[in-house]
């Protein structure tokens, strides 16, 4: 799953969306069946995933991936790790994009 991860970022980076989503639903689905839902790695998933489908103008699977990804944090780390921070500041990049500028 990590050369996959690996070859995810890459292609973010390179602007190639649609190819990092896929790569990232393949470590996602790796990541689930050997590590559970509950984990780090699978909440850091998420997080990527929802950068690209906020690049990719899909703010709705955005704040789906969000989310999932601060449920997870928020379980295994607790409120107060920063890594919760970088969940909850996705969401309001995502929410200042659709205007919900009181929930952002």
């Amino acid at each position: 799953a990590k050369s996959i991860w690996g070859i995810a970022l890459v292609e973010q980076a390179q602007g190639k969306f649609a190819e990092a989503l896929a790569k990232y639903n393949q470590v996602l689905e790796i990541q689930v069946k050997a590590l559970g839902h509950d984990h780090v790695d699978v909440a850091a998933t998420y997080n990527n995933m929802g950068i690209v489908h906020k690049a990719l103008g899909d703010y709705i699977k955005a704040l789906e991936c969000y989310q999932k990804s601060l449920e997870i944090k928020l379980k295994v780390l607790g409120h107060d790790h920063v890594d919760v921070a970088k969940s909850i500041w996705g969401i309001a990049l995502v929410e200042e994009l659709q205007g919900k500028f009181a929930e952002a």
